[in-house]
């Protein structure tokens, strides 16, 4: 049985197409972007085509030898008929272009394809060779290093191209591409989305899968083992300018406070680049009347931790530098000047894509980070990329913050709770996509007939 290609404009798509056509047990061979969409190309019954696939080589095989009987006995003509045998080779490097242009489309095992090739090669030397024995030296040559330049550039391309093809003595099942699918729908990382599907048992119900899916999702992201505001400690929250640094030291103070009293604990600014940099957290000092000290540029971070060392809750603010700010390498070393002392704490605004997301950690990479805190839960449409961040990096989620209100919006994270929500997230994205759709197609329909 050949594959069967399919094009449609997202995979989703693509994926329900080839089911309705071939049913649950199509294998998926390959899939690729195209300009408008994207192009997958399945089967029904992988092992059927190969034996197709196998039968087609021995009869290319046969035929080779059947053509190299014929050049034997028209040996005596080869001088005579020397335009023959140009465009005969060339027919059949011709066929063997298409034939790995084939391989390039995934229907061929790319490490069976590379020996055929070179196979073919030999084959296709030998039956020249045989052919221009009769020949003189100059007039073989030009044609025989042309076809031998040409295979030889094949060959090259075959092998460069082996990343890209698929392998199909793993290939993807059906339900394994379609619950593939819906970790990108949550914005999954792929690379996680491949760990993830790989690690699901054989499962025909597709719900069943996608279940356990998230529930792998949920026992492999990083959690914090302790909840700060009950532990303690000294912490420094660095992040992009915005990401509600901030804002969150203000809300654990005031839980803090609220829960344990304002004698045990003080708040600490290396912020002085900016205008009024330091009113919030003054303001926020002030109503809870506990010590704001402000670090001066190229200040101790140790010593000033010295002096307070008789507080048990200890929360550094800092600067959202650019790195290519001269001010963002020495804030930097103060913070790694004072050693374990300090945990480092990421500030992860969910509104940021994933490539955001993924630059600012490796960003203030060097600040030695310790962890991470999501913010601005109420205001993101997606938390599968925050989530893959947390999970490549390992980085334990130590706080979610979901809204402006002081001190409620903040809350210690639970990782049920939160794919849950991102997977509601990613069916309510699904749902207004489909009825921007169908709003559109409206608008072109009542366009079409002048309304």
């Amino acid at each position: 049985m050949k594959a069967k290609r399919f094009t449609a404009k997202n995979m989703q798509q693509a994926l329900r197409m080839v089911s309705d056509e071939l049913g649950p047990d199509a294998v998926i061979l390959s899939n690729k972007r195209l300009g408008k969409g994207v192009e997958v190309i399945a089967a029904l019954d992988y092992q059927e085509m190969a034996n197709e696939q196998q039968q087609q080589e021995i009869d290319r095989q046969l035929a080779l030898q059947q053509e190299l009987e014929q050049a034997k006995q028209a040996t005596g003509k080869i001088r005579q008929e020397q335009p023959k045998l140009n465009s005969s080779n060339v027919a059949s490097t011709a066929a063997l272009k298409e034939a790995l242009m084939g391989i390039k489309e995934g229907t061929i095992a790319q490490s069976a394809a590379l020996d055929a090739v070179m196979q073919g090669e030999e084959e296709l030397q030998q039956t020249i060779s045989q052919q221009t024995s009769v020949m003189s030296h100059e007039e073989a040559a030009p044609f025989f290093n042309k076809v031998s330049d040409e295979l030889k550039d094949l060959k090259n391309w075959l092998v460069s191209q082996q990343g890209n093809v698929w392998n199909p003595s793993r290939p993807l099942r059906w339900q394994q591409a379609q619950i593939w699918q819906r970790c990108q729908d949550l914005g999954i990382d792929p690379s996680w989305a491949d760990q993830l599907v790989s690690a699901l048992p054989e499962e025909d119900d597709i719900e069943k899968g996608w279940a356990q899916c998230l529930r792998f999702i949920a026992e492999d992201l990083p959690l914090a083992k302790n909840n700060m505001l009950h532990s303690g400690g000294c912490f420094a929250f660095v992040g992009p300018t915005g990401a509600g640094k901030s804002t969150t030291i203000g809300k654990l103070a005031a839980q803090y406070v609220i829960n344990h009293g304002n004698e045990d604990i003080a708040l600490i600014t290396m912020d002085n680049y900016r205008i009024a940099a330091h009113d919030q957290l003054k303001a926020f000092a002030r109503i809870m009347e506990i010590p704001l000290m402000v670090l001066e540029p190229n200040g101790d971070l140790s010593a000033m931790l010295d002096q307070l060392s008789d507080k048990k809750f200890i929360l550094i603010d800092t600067a959202g530098l650019a790195s290519q700010d001269p001010h963002f390498s020495v804030q930097l070393s103060m913070l790694k000047g004072a050693g374990d002392r300090v945990h480092t704490l990421l500030a992860l605004p969910l509104t940021s894509q994933a490539r955001c997301l993924q630059e600012n950690f490796e960003h203030f990479k060097p600040a030695g980070i310790d962890g991470c805190i999501f913010t601005k839960l109420d205001e993101c449409f997606s938390l599968g990329q925050a989530m893959s961040i947390a999970s490549v990096t390992r980085l334990p989620i130590h706080m979610v913050t979901d809204g402006p209100h002081i001190p409620d919006d903040i809350h210690f994270p639970n990782a049920k709770k939160m794919v849950r929500l991102a997977e509601q997230m990613a069916r309510m994205a699904q749902t207004r996509w489909q009825t921007s759709e169908v709003s559109s197609a409206m608008k072109n329909n009542f366009m079409q007939h002048g309304v």
